[in-house]
């Protein structure tokens, strides 16, 4: 049973167990950074900003304070704004962004032509069930053996055999009596 501590890491509550092992992983990978990274060369501080950028290793809010002290940094050092890349957050923060609205549009859009092709899928759909059901009623109706009749079609084949017989045994009897024959 999770509880509010697990929730919170480094001043941060998130919303899910998950996010906040997240950010915990984010905390080790900024410790081993720190480990391992040497601020008095800019340029592997550059290269490194950037490579933690593009691998998005870092993915929680205490990962990005830490991408934005990396900024500060390298700006302190000299290297000029334009060649740090700022750091993407492909998330939304409300909704009441112009992408949204223009999605939105987008989706109002499309509508007549699912409707359409709604319409389209039905009529489909309807004329197969009656082909089907065709199908189903000529298979019923035929007299050739098919899965649907096969015990009738055997069922009477049989009755016409053992008539036929009974026919065939009642005339050699009518023979029999009639040239008397004694069986």
């Amino acid at each position: 049973m999770e509880t509010k501590d697990d929730l919170v890491v480094e001043g941060y509550h998130f919303a899910t167990m998950a996010d906040a092992e997240t950010a915990r992983m984010d905390l080790k990978r900024i410790k081993n950074l720190e480990d391992n990274l040497d601020y008095r060369k800019p340029q592997n501080v550059l290269q490194i900003y950037h490579k933690a950028l593009e691998t998005r290793i870092l993915q929680t809010p205490i990962g990005f304070a830490y991408l934005l002290t990396i900024q500060e940094h390298l700006k302190r050092c000299g290297i000029s704004e334009d060649k740090i890349r700022p750091i993407p957050l492909n998330m939304t923060f409300t909704n009441k962004t112009e992408a949204n609205r223009s999605i939105r549009r987008s989706i109002a859009a499309r509508q007549p032509e699912y409707k359409g092709r709604f319409i389209t899928s039905v009529c489909l759909n309807v004329l197969m069930i009656i082909v089907i059901a065709a199908m189903f009623s000529i298979s019923l109706k035929s007299d050739s053996p098919n899965i649907i009749n096969y015990r009738r079609a055997v069922v009477n084949e049989y009755s016409d055999w053992e008539q036929e017989l009974t026919q065939r045994e009642q005339a050699v009897r009518e023979a029999e009596r009639k040239y008397g024959i004694t069986p």
